[in-house]
């Protein structure tokens, strides 16, 4: 009984989730004319996506880094285990980003327009000049658009709910565009849904921790990358694998209001 009923609420959590996005990124879409996707994010885009996770019916509370700073545009990583990890980072960046893609995405219909809409960045396949194109890409969206960048730093969904290996090629990105990065750790999301699945669990409790702006410049060689890139991983990592917080940031086991709520 207890599979039939779960079975029957995750159709009722995809289904009422893919109408809200849908409203909601009708009505930003609408408005482009007028406002562009980006300036409408904060109250219909992104707070549609992170309107998706109250109706999974768990609990969601973040915990933000004291030295955290909501106004600097960053490229915030975050560890990958559900598709629903695109509708926390809505929830917890109090301002408008985009994300880095697989290329084919922007042809598919609707998501692909959305993405497009959004700013996001294509990735292609490994080819002569693609890293400087992407980095050109960041640099335009932080500096001239005023928006953050969202990426995985492990390039797929882990199964367990363990943070696995990151790649560097998005700390180089960061690195040669000159913009900070922000650790995004989700603690319990593998809980309410995983890799391989298309089940939603209610009843659990996730945690996000946001972490403070870590600064790329002085950066110099690929080692020294290599060291920053296992740095962000570690901070993710302790917490969203073990529940370990950095010096100096304690969860009082309360909601913390989120900075999008302050800002415009």
């Amino acid at each position: 009984m207890k599979k039939l009923f779960n079975t029957f609420w995750s159709i009722w959590v995809w289904l009422s989730s893919y109408v809200l996005m849908m409203v909601s990124a009708s009505l930003a879409i609408a408005l482009t004319p007028w406002r562009p996707f980006r300036k409408t994010h904060n109250w219909l885009g992104g707070a549609g996506m992170a309107g998706c996770l109250t109706l999974t019916g768990s609990r969601y509370r973040f915990i933000y880094d004291p030295a955290y700073d909501p106004t600097i545009r960053s490229v915030y990583a975050q560890n990958h285990v559900s598709v629903m990890d695109g509708h926390i980072a809505c929830a917890v960046i109090p301002h408008s980003f985009c994300g880095l893609h697989n290329h084919w995405h922007f042809r598919l219909p609707g998501y692909g327009w959305i993405m497009k809409l959004a700013s996001g960045i294509p990735v292609y396949p490994h080819a002569s000049g693609r890293t400087a194109e992407i980095t050109e890409a960041a640099r335009n969206r932080v500096n001239d658009l005023g928006i953050s960048i969202l990426v995985f730093p492990e390039g797929h969904r882990t199964r367990d709910g363990k943070v696995g290996p990151f790649k560097r090629g998005t700390m180089f990105m960061a690195r040669d565009a000159g913009i900070p990065v922000v650790p995004i750790a989700v603690r319990g999301m593998d809980k309410v849904n995983r890799k391989g699945s298309m089940r939603i669990w209610a009843d659990q409790e996730v945690v996000i921790y946001i972490g403070r702006q870590y600064e790329t410049t002085g950066l110099e060689t690929d080692e020294d990358v290599t060291a920053f890139t296992e740095k962000i991983r570690k901070i993710i990592a302790d917490f969203a694998d073990d529940g370990k917080l950095p010096a100096g940031v304690v969860d009082t086991g309360e909601h913390t209001p989120n900075p999008r709520l302050q800002l415009a």
